[in-house]
């Protein structure tokens, strides 16, 4: 299982997955912080490009919540 912890400010500690996106029901990844991003379907896709210096698409899992893009470096639970 993927996640990430928020590390500082006033959401310190808080539990990031990977965000699906309602729009096509897919997740995100992308070379960078402003994309282009990559689509993909399935969550067992992430870790190869992860392993390739992809960042990932997160959230609280909440649907009000908007997304922020995490480095690999930050994400556990792939290695």
């Amino acid at each position: 299982m993927l996640f990430a912890i928020i590390r500082r400010g006033k959401k310190a500690g808080l539990r990031l997955v990977p965000h699906r996106f309602l729009e096509d029901d897919r997740y995100r990844v992308c070379l960078g912080k402003k994309g282009p991003y990559i689509p993909l379907y399935d969550e067992r896709d992430i870790p190869e490009y992860l392993a390739n210096g992809y960042s990932l698409s997160m959230s609280t899992g909440a649907e009000a919540q908007k997304p922020t893009v995490v480095s690999p470096n930050f994400i556990l639970g792939w290695r």
